[in-house]
């Protein structure tokens, strides 16, 4: 149903954890959209009650929040919309064990979770209006069967090895009158794309992009049907940042990350491995990680042709060198042999 067409080549393992510094924050650098998973059923009478208070004040925060509305049955399996797809609904409640703690309870990006009442004004201020290094873009066709291309870019560089993405199919607005009084139903979930906890996409590169397939059903209304992705931190679960196709364009005045390969010599090693150092280099803080992505040394180098990197500790194994000056990401691989 899927295919993954990664718009760099990719590199085997991790790139360095980014920091945010006053230097990143004061960057033109892409919005972070709230993205919201409310857990909700429709002949729930509390969910009847908060419910209506909570798409109240989203809608003083439109444009800056995308939402999908999961239905798990709890704790009316006759709900309709769960009724509609029980196994992809279950999974997305299983997937937050523990934390969903009834209905109606709403996951904020993927780390905090509340009930919709306690999603207040105060706590939607500190969700929206932020930056993030990270832009989800959503484009898709029109029609019954449609494709969907979903563009990830770090706009930073060397902020994220892999990201789970996440990628559903929502019905924008569905009239309908619930057992618990609601009438008005927002972002109804219908399916996902890919695998239901989300699909590992390197990023190691700094762009990727996903294409999907799906069938609008007949009783889906096709004008109200869309997709909303986003991708996740496959440790924490915390969304980095989501999008749609109606999210506007985003344009920087920052100029790219560029990659430039590192030549390291002898290659594979089994004592030093000597690193020609481009002439522009005045000083570096090098990192070299292993085959995991875990960083095991640092280097200091000046200005110099070739830097020595003593690798006698090594196991066995493929390592990377990296280090960013300015805008150009400096990397190169290297095998230890014993």
């Amino acid at each position: 149903m899927n295919r993954t067409k990664l718009l760099l080549p990719l590199f085997f393992f991790a790139f360095s954890l980014f920091v945010f510094t006053p230097d990143t924050l004061s960057q033109d650098m892409p919005p972070r959209y709230a993205t919201l998973e409310l857990f909700t059923n429709t002949p729930c009478p509390i969910c009847g009650s908060q419910n209506p208070g909570l798409f109240s004040r989203l809608s003083n925060y439109e444009g800056q929040y995308h939402l999908v509305s999961f239905y798990p049955g709890k704790p009316y399996s006759s709900c309709i919309f769960y009724q509609d797809n029980v196994s992809e609904n279950t999974s997305r409640y299983q997937f937050y064990t523990g934390n969903i703690f009834g209905s109606p309870t709403v996951a904020l990006n993927g780390i905090d979770f509340k009930n919709s009442s306690g999603v207040t004004n105060m706590v939607l201020d500190n969700l929206t209006g932020g930056q993030s290094w990270l832009e989800v873009r959503v484009e898709e066709t029109e029609g019954t069967t449609r494709t969907v291309d979903i563009e990830l870019e770090d706009f930073e560089g060397g902020s994220l090895t892999t990201g789970t993405l996440v990628a559903v199919v929502v019905e924008k607005l569905v009239m309908y009158n619930a057992p618990n009084g609601e009438t008005m139903h927002h972002n109804v979930f219908r399916q996902f794309l890919g695998p239901v906890n989300g699909e590992d996409v390197d990023m190691s590169s700094g762009m990727a992009t996903m294409t999907y397939e799906y069938t609008v059903d007949d009783e889906w209304d096709a004008d109200q049907v869309y997709v909303i992705a986003w991708l996740a931190d496959p440790g924490t679960n915390e969304v980095f940042n989501s999008g749609t196709k109606f999210d506007p364009e985003f344009t920087t005045s920052i100029a790219p990350i560029t990659t430039q390969t590192l030549t390291l010599y002898p290659n594979p090693a089994s004592d030093e491995v000597f690193v020609k150092m481009p002439s522009e280099i005045t000083h570096a803080e090098m990192r070299v990680f292993d085959a995991q992505g875990r960083m095991i040394r640092t280097l200091h180098a000046d200005s110099n042709s070739e830097v020595s990197i003593p690798v006698d500790g090594f196991a066995t194994g493929k390592y990377i060198l990296q280090f960013q000056q300015d805008r150009v990401m400096y990397t190169g691989s290297f095998e230890v042999v014993r």
